[in-house]
């Protein structure tokens, strides 16, 4: 052992080097404190008080010193302004301060007094500094208050709950001081607790819940007011982040989040879901729910408090601090919010029977609650990204299901929508998934085990166009899965070879003789307002742009809207008729 600090602290024992370090640079420094005298006699007395108390700490520390003693207090606010006694007996010492009820209320803390030192540490650091030398920082804060053999870390902890509440003491990233002028701690917790309600608490959630990133879903629900506010389409999972009051509890079947997520489930705006398979609900823990309200209504308190700055005449340092607070409230809510929305909740069901079974999982971790719910699905197959094409196969011979048709065909969009819609099938991501699952398994030499692939289906002729087996196929929408026996059958029959100017066996070729070139097409559909977007999408996709890729194709849309009602109030035929103006409609009336 040995060395320069062992030294100092032997030759000054039983009084800690930093105590020393604090009265000689910093209390020194005021003009009535005499440098040897005053430190003399101010030891005295913490000395004689600390002996009466029968004190066993092994050192005397600037956490140790006895402030709540009114001689020790005496000497110590005799050479400062008298209005620090108000402060000592709020924010520093004593049976109704701060500190001392921080340190009844958590054990951990009140079992070393770790409050009460840390303010008294802060306080005998900082009382006595001019304004341009403000703060003693969190290390000498601890090292004037821990003893040998106390965690480092319960002092931070008591200094940081100090801090929080305390009316008098500042805070500057590690900077710590107390002053004479009351901070706006109190006034961010008062306006907590009386300016923010549940309504705008749970407002800010949705706004911060709003701005995550949806993949890999499709999109993501939050705080749906009702079944309306979720769309029933089949273009992927969706994720819906249910409200923080209707939470869920842990082994409870019938909690406020299943039963939200039940009338989710079943009904979208206008009627009946369609597509329940295109779901999964995250869902808050109620042990967890009020912890996050009240650090959100924390955050807005400081918010508004730097909102409202200049009626407020903060000081610089004031509105330095508050935005300092308003940070770390921000920084907390966000880390509460993924402590708090832990619940995935998924709906399942057998085949054939009508009652939903709803499984609870957590899922903790780091991430986004949309990536760390999207990882524990897919951990559990109940997200699937990448399938398999012989798995394909085991979902349409599943015996309940009957999902081939009589022929021994089956759309590739009726597929999809039977996985999006049925709740006993695998939940895919998204038609992509089926789309490469599908080309996987007739690309393969092994097909017979799996299916086959054609364009279409011939109805007048009843043979496949474009049947293939063992290649690589773009696989579309309006495609065929093949059963393995149907693509034998037609694989085995002969083919008869067309004729000079005959089509082939797909119908392609040139018109047979006397036979008009098809130059036109038409088509006319009703589309379901509700998903007359998807639909539209679809039609371009699956339709319109086959037409425009033709030689010389060229495709125009005609959209006619046609409505009925009671009667069309002022208000509605105003809005409509404006805004048909402004989309160039070339008419629009009522009648």
């Amino acid at each position: 052992m040995g060395g320069p600090t062992y030294d100092r602290m032997e030759m000054a024992y039983p009084i800690h080097p930093e105590l020393f370090d604090r009265l000689y640079e910093d209390w020194s420094t005021l003009d009535r404190f005499q440098r040897t005298r005053g430190v003399l006699r101010l030891m005295a007395t913490v000395i004689a008080e600390l002996w009466a108390r029968n004190d066993t700490s092994l050192l005397i520390m600037p956490g140790m010193v006895p402030i709540d003693e009114h001689r020790v207090q005496s000497e110590l606010t005799k050479y400062l302004d008298d209005a620090w006694s108000p402060v000592i007996g709020a924010d520093i010492d004593g049976p109704t301060s701060l500190p001392f009820k921080i340190d009844q209320q958590f054990d951990n803390i009140g079992r070393y007094s770790a409050a009460r030192r840390v303010a008294r540490a802060t306080y005998m650091g900082s009382a006595p500094r001019e304004e341009g030398r403000r703060g003693v920082d969190i290390k000498h804060i601890t090292l004037g208050s821990a003893q040998p053999g106390e965690s480092p870390g319960t002092f931070s902890d008591a200094l940081r709950r100090v801090s929080n509440d305390a009316t008098y003491m500042y805070v500057n990233g590690a900077q710590y001081w107390y002053s004479l002028q009351a901070n706006v701690t109190r006034i961010a917790s008062d306006r907590a607790t009386s300016n923010f309600d549940t309504a705008q608490a749970d407002s800010e959630l949705r706004r911060r819940l709003a701005t995550l990133p949806k993949a890999p879903f499709v999109g993501v629900h939050v705080f749906p007011d009702g079944p309306g506010d979720v769309v029933d389409e089949d273009d992927g999972v969706r994720l819906v982040i249910l409200p923080a009051s209707e939470y869920h509890t842990t082994n409870d079947p019938k909690s406020k989040a299943i039963t939200a997520a039940a009338k989710i489930l079943e009904q979208r705006q206008g009627g009946p879901r369609i597509y329940r398979n295109m779901l999964v609900f995250c869902a808050a823990d109620n042990n967890r729910v009020e912890e996050l309200r009240e650090g959100v209504r924390l955050y807005l308190a400081w918010e508004s408090i730097i909102a409202d700055r200049e009626e407020l005449q903060l000081t610089p340092n004031q509105e330095k601090q508050a935005k300092s607070k308003r940070d770390e409230a921000s920084t907390t809510v966000d880390q509460r919010i993924g402590e708090t929305f832990v619940f995935i909740l998924t709906p399942r069901q057998k085949p054939g029977e009508g009652e939903i079974d709803w499984e609870s999982t957590p899922a903790r971790g780091a991430g986004k609650i949309p990536e760390r719910v999207a990882k524990k699905l897919e951990s559990g197959e109940e997200l699937i990204t990448s399938y398999a094409g012989v798995r394909v196969r085991m979902d349409l011979d599943k015996p309940k299901a009957r999902l081939w048709e009589n022929d021994g065909t089956l759309k590739v969009q009726k597929l999809w929508s039977y996985y999006a819609q049925y709740l006993y099938l695998p939940r895919l991501a998204s038609l992509s998934v089926l789309v490469n699952a599908i080309g996987e398994a007739v690309s393969t030499t092994d097909w017979s085990e799996k299916f086959a692939y054609a364009d279409a289906l011939d109805a007048d002729e009843g043979r496949l166009a474009g049947l293939a087996i063992a290649q690589h196929v773009n696989v579309q929408r309006s495609g065929l899965l093949v059963h393995p026996d149907r693509a034998n059958e037609q694989l085995q029959q002969p083919v008869d070879t067309p004729g000079p100017g005959d089509g082939g066996e797909n119908g392609g070729g040139d018109p047979g003789p006397g036979e008009k070139p098809k130059t036109r097409y038409y088509a006319r559909t009703r589309l379901d307002p509700v998903r007359a977007v998807r639909d539209l999408g679809t039609i371009i996709a699956e339709v319109t742009e086959h037409l425009g890729a033709a030689p010389g194709g060229q495709v125009e849309f005609v959209i006619e809207v046609s409505a009925k009602s009671d009667e069309f109030d002022e208000k509605t035929k105003r809005t409509v008729s404006e805004n048909a103006r402004a989309l160039g409609f070339e008419s629009s009336e009522f009648e």
